[in-house]
């Protein structure tokens, strides 16, 4: 419906994630006029004017219905996998065949040759177009285009390919991620992903709304995604799944600072389940944040104070913090600005919203408390500092009915973050971006292969609930891989980690339920293989919060899978 896609993509209208406990068909009657969108059978996105809705904040609505904005896990190889090996070895000979490996990112450049099969077709079964609305919308979705292998095969064959299939990758973060994964053999650039016969998928993300990163404070021009339109791109990955009855690898390069590290926001959730079913495997990556500073990771006594320190730059405009901790633990804040402004402790009241002023440096804070927060429980104080004073802010953190005190304070990402904002004596450690604590997913930290050393923005474990993640890590430093104007680049970042090892599980799964070797094959049980096999021949305790269970070598995991 032409007027569903102008409410969807309208800077005009507000996003909301739901959560339903009846069937569609009572959401469908409640929300109809505003087109809301199926995510799964739990969640549905939302929409209303934003004219109509309450000041937006965690008090007027769940900070889990608001959706998070996520940026790229970048920052500008195959054969230390062991991948190759297992594309050669005779027995083996596995390329990903038959498995579609499913990407959600910027886009892909499908002309690339790297995506084609040997006869010049090409391997890529639907491209989803979120921020296009020429085109016809996915089935059971409202925006958007879709462009299927046929409308892809046709742009191909066709004088000018854009006129047929106008979806184009101007950033080059999803064609690169695709290629280490996916790309086919180049002699000529000495060049092969680790699964080069697999399928391909693209779901290219609507960049996020102007009022989202309003209220997020980012004043950049960063790329920034939204939580829901990931979540309805993962919805889609899934329904080609179906479509093509083939095992599924699910592959994110995106990442955000938002959540409690514990696997409790909706895009977490959704993974989890996802991760589940037979014939998936769910892989993202542990984010860029492990030296950025913009982790602090506090205890408090009870009816104690801990003063955390943030140094403030000249250029921040604003930024967003929020303090995690855990039930039954209850925290509250009060602050003092660079010249001494101070404002009381604020109780702690239930889904409450406190405006402060500091006259003196023209900065307001809002800060929010919610008790319980729904996705995981504990509690989470939700601070917006607007047109902040350089110089040191000082958050007086207290505590009260204290079991543990151990409580979490995140910036945003470093590149929604102005680069002289940090904290004083940052936590390098928990410094994953979310979905990565999801429990049912493939978690991939990064390192260089060439140095054997790791990737010091790689974000760290362990989660905030003592799970082990990331699970392992994989070559992220100066990768080789494809550019957007039919040459190849090197990028790093631990995205680019991931989709390595996406496009190891695709392997794997091509040995699993493609060859019927293992039918009940699923995220998990990759997972423990791929920790089986892992390096871990260094000097550390393992499980590690930076190497997790060590690096992936999929060609031990193999040893290990047929010789047990």
């Amino acid at each position: 419906m032409a007027e569903c896609a102008e409410i969807i993509t309208s800077e005009e209208y507000a996003d909301f994630i739901g959560e339903f406990a009846v069937n569609r068909e009572h959401v469908l009657e409640q929300y109809r006029e505003s087109c809301p969108q199926f995510i799964n059978n739990r969640y549905v996105s939302l929409y209303e004017k934003l004219d109509n809705i309450d000041a937006l904040n965690v008090e007027n609505y769940p900070y889990s219905a608001i959706p998070k904005i996520y940026g790229l896990m970048d920052t500008t190889a195959t054969a230390a996998t062991g991948a190759i090996r297992l594309q050669n070895q005779t027995g083996f000979e596995l390329t990903g065949l038959d498995v579609i490996v499913g990407f959600v990112d910027t886009g892909i450049d499908y002309t690339n040759n790297m995506f084609k099969n040997a006869t010049g077709q090409t391997r890529i079964v639907g491209i989803w177009d979120q921020a296009d609305n020429t085109g016809n919308h996915p089935e059971d979705f409202d925006y958007g285009s879709e462009y299927t292998m046929e409308d892809i095969n046709r742009a191909l064959n066709s004088e000018n390919p854009e006129d047929v299939v106008p979806q184009k990758d101007t950033i080059g973060h999803g064609t690169f991620l695709a290629g280490v994964a996916c790309g086919r053999y180049d002699e000529q650039n000495d060049f092969i992903g680790t699964a080069p016969g697999s399928l391909i998928a693209m779901v290219k993300l609507k960049p996020a709304k102007q009022y989202l990163k309003d209220f997020f404070l980012i004043d950049t021009d960063e790329p920034a995604y939204q939580e829901n339109d990931i979540m309805l791109g993962v919805s889609y990955l899934m329904r080609l799944k179906v479509k093509y009855n083939k095992p599924l690898v699910i592959i994110l390069g995106v990442g955000t600072a938002n959540g409690s590290r514990a696997g409790g926001s909706p895009l977490s959730q959704m993974l989890n389940d996802a991760g589940q079913i037979i014939g998936n495997c769910v892989v993202v990556c542990s984010g860029n944040e492990g030296n950025e500073r913009l982790h602090y990771g506090g205890i408090v006594e009870d009816n104690q104070v801990d003063e955390v320190e943030i140094r403030v730059g000249e250029n921040n405009k604003g930024f967003v913090l929020e303090l995690w901790g855990n039930s039954p633990d209850v925290f509250s804040v009060s602050f003092v600005s660079p010249l001494g402004e101070s404002v009381p402790r604020i109780p702690a009241r239930k889904d409450t919203s406190n405006r402060l002023n500091f006259l003196l440096e023209g900065t307001t804070i809002d800060v929010d408390y919610s008790l319980v927060e729904s996705g995981v429980g504990g509690e989470l104080i939700f601070m917006r500092f607007m047109k902040p004073s350089p110089g040191i802010w000082t958050i007086r953190v207290y505590g009260n009915n204290i079991l543990s005190g151990r409580y979490n304070i995140w910036a945003g990402l470093r590149q929604f973050t102005d680069r002289d904002t940090y904290f004083l004596k940052p936590d390098p450690e928990t410094t994953l971006t979310v979905p990565s604590a999801a429990a049912n997913i493939i978690t991939v930290g990064g390192y260089n292969h060439v140095t054997n050393s790791i990737y010091p923005q790689s974000g760290r474990g362990f989660t905030t609930d003592n799970r082990v993640k990331p699970d392992v890590v994989a070559p992220s430093v100066n990768v080789y891989g494809p550019g957007i104007a039919q040459n190849f680049v090197r990028k790093s970042g631990t995205s680019v980690g991931a989709a390595i090892t996406a496009g190891c599980c695709a392997q794997m799964l091509q040995w699993g339920i493609v060859r019927q070797n293992e039918i009940y094959m699923k995220t998990n049980y990759i997972k423990n293989y791929l920790i089986r096999g892992a390096g871990r021949d260094r000097d550390i305790v393992y499980p590690s919060t930076q190497w997790g269970y060590g690096e992936i070598n999929v060609f031990n995991s193999f040893l290990i899978l047929t010789t047990t």
